[in-house]
């Protein structure tokens, strides 16, 4: 089935090719995130997370349970309205990574709209995302994406992890702020990476329930299975859901995947012992202390 999401985002990058980069980024940000949110006010639940926090992984879950639960083909994920247009008791999904959210959390009309519905907040150790990143910029993601959050230079994976505008600087100012403004949301679920990989099944019973979800432990088990880290990454590796989040950009590197690791602390394999040090010391100082807490007990 067609994304139009993915339609819709190639025609932004078609249309504004000709503009000077300074033009052509800032309108793209801007076109992208308006797109985004309208969308988010058109849906039944709104998960949202930083980039590379496990949402892929989430996202196939959910799909798996919906196929299972109501005869859909399984070689699809869930695109927003694409399960709902083929069975109308699937909740319409949002996924964003909340750019420009705020502003329309704050406007008078669209506000109260947005806060009603439930949010799924889903967080990872920045540690971990700043090193996926770093990842997916240098293997997986396009030019006009460099471009668009300014990582078109080389870099060592240190100097990325802790300079780069998709490095630890911004990944904990992001955490920060989304933690304290849905403090003021009726209906928000924090989701932590974390605790998905070391029971999927809980944590996964615990989320829907939230939702008023109402899957047995077979249908989420079965669904964790089907989802498992080995299964996934075999996917991947034969295109099975024909689909590019779920892709790799050359099945023969390993770094290329989506599903690359999904190891947590894995970002201690990359780093000497000095800068592990100081990435660490960064986080402590940077990022607030009961998330951290949190994503380090």
């Amino acid at each position: 089935m067609i994304d139009r999401l993915r339609l819709y985002r190639a025609g932004i990058w078609a249309v504004t090719a000709p503009l000077p980069r300074n033009r052509r980024k800032a309108l793209r940000h801007r076109l992208r995130a308006g797109l985004d949110n309208r969308r988010t006010l058109g849906a039944d639940l709104l998960v949202l997370s930083r980039a590379k926090s496990g949402r892929t992984w989430l996202r196939a879950m959910l799909s798996r349970l919906y196929q299972h639960r109501h005869g859909l083909g399984e070689r699809q994920l869930i695109e927003y309205d694409n399960f709902h247009r083929q069975c109308n008791a699937v909740p319409i999904i949002a996924m964003s990574h909340g750019h420009y959210l705020d502003q329309l959390a704050r406007h008078a009309r669209h506000g109260p709209v947005l806060k009603a519905r439930p949010v799924v907040f889903l967080l990872r150790d920045p540690r971990d995302v700043a090193v996926s990143e770093y990842f997916q910029s240098t293997r997986r993601a396009s030019a006009h994406k460099r471009e668009l959050y300014e990582v078109e230079q080389a870099s060592s994976m240190f100097e990325f992890v802790m300079l780069s505008p998709l490095g630890l600087p911004a990944i904990c100012d992001y955490l920060n702020f989304w933690h304290r403004e849905l403090d003021g949301w009726p209906r928000v679920y924090r989701l932590f990476y974390e605790a998905l990989r070391a029971d999927p099944g809980a944590e996964m019973a615990r989320l829907l329930a939230f939702l008023g979800q109402d899957f047995s432990a077979d249908e989420i088990a079965e669904a964790v299975e089907f989802t498992s880290f080995e299964a996934l990454k075999r996917k991947e590796r034969e295109n099975f859901f024909h689909n590019s989040r779920l892709q790799a950009a050359n099945v023969e590197d390993p770094d290329s995947y989506k599903v690359r690791r999904g190891k947590v602390g894995g970002y201690r394999d990359y780093f000497d012992s000095e800068e592990i040090e100081r990435i660490d010391r960064f986080v402590a100082e940077r990022l607030a202390p009961d998330l951290l807490a949190r994503l380090t007990s």
